[in-house]
């Protein structure tokens, strides 16, 4: 059994709502610092609740720390955690800093914890078997990429950094599976306030890969996101939109002319990630796909986005 402390209220609650639903997880405790949520927490989910975050922290029952808190403190209770024995798990993004990442990284590999990094586009079901088939080479060799998503500022400030940061950077974590890291890129932005748009082209040697982000939808309307990896032998493309209708497109485009429209039993992303934490703390080992070199890497394309955008030029991607 997996026992689990959780930092924060907001998504600490959806996740304490999936760690509820398997066996080989027990929640111990929840801090937060809005006691009407914890409360409530309390009552429905039967979790006991703490104001005072070294409660977690000093635990020593608890084996994992599960953290939701503002990406600004990340670094700061990531490494509390590590000091004291815990193993992590943290909402993307890690950090905004990528000192700050390395950071984490140097005091995991020091006090011999594993971080893992919320990372969820992995374990989407379009996602992932998409990665999985581009890695067994069953299309060829990738020639271009492309992959948006669309909202409305449904999350406060979504101005053009904040879109980078939080949005964007998952599409860079799928696209390093997909095409590796990128030579160089430049980025173009629209800040509009709380909303905001930003398109990304990142080169590669012969290819290059687009990622689009948009937060300035009107109010309501649903959340798009979809991307297409066009190869040699094909193309495969996902487009879907979610909210009061919920509309999935995953096809594949063979070079041959025909087409398969594919059907897999979409799964909960959280819930497979939390799985996946299970199975690697169960046996040890370090995740191949929430592991903190790949948060880094997203963080690293993250930074060379920004600097274009300010400096309105390409930006080399070095290290």
């Amino acid at each position: 059994m997996i026992k689990v402390g959780i930092l924060g209220t907001g998504f600490g609650r959806k996740h304490a709502e999936l760690y509820k639903k398997m066996t080989d997880f027990e929640v111990v405790l929840i801090y937060g610092r809005d006691k009407n949520k914890l409360r409530e927490i309390n009552k429905t989910l039967n979790i006991e609740t703490t104001t005072d975050i070294y409660e977690i922290i000093k635990n020593e029952e608890i084996d994992l720390v599960d953290i939701c808190l503002p990406t600004s403190i990340h670094t700061k209770w990531a490494i509390e955690a590590l000091k004291h024995h815990k193993h992590v798990f943290c909402e993307t993004p890690l950090s905004y800093q990528i000192d700050e990442a390395e950071e984490i990284l140097n005091i995991s590999k020091e006090y011999q914890r594993n971080v893992f990094v919320d990372l969820f586009y992995k374990f989407s079901t379009p996602h992932h078997i998409t990665i999985n088939k581009i890695k067994n080479l069953e299309f060829g060799e990738v020639k271009s990429f492309c992959s948006y998503n669309k909202t409305a500022p449904n999350w406060g400030n979504l101005g053009l950094q904040k879109n980078v940061s939080d949005f964007h950077i998952h599409n860079f974590d799928f696209l390093i599976e997909i095409l590796g890291m990128p030579e160089n890129v430049v980025s173009n932005g629209l800040d509009l306030g709380n909303q905001s748009i930003a398109i990304t082209t990142l080169n590669y040697k012969n290819k290059f890969a687009v990622v689009e982000s948009y937060t300035n939808l009107p109010n309501n309307s649903p959340f798009y996101i979809g991307f297409e990896v066009i190869c040699e032998k094909g193309s495969i493309k996902f487009d879907a939109e979610y909210g009061v209708n919920t509309r999935e497109e995953f096809v594949i485009y063979y070079s041959d002319g025909s087409k398969e429209v594919l059907n897999p039993q979409m799964k909960d992303d959280y819930e497979e990630v939390i799985h996946h934490i299970s199975d690697c703390l169960e046996n040890k080992k370090k995740s191949e796909f929430l592991d903190i070199e790949s948060a880094i890497q997203a963080i690293k394309i993250k930074d060379a986005v920004l600097k274009s955008l300010k400096a309105k030029k390409s930006i080399h991607i070095g290290g």
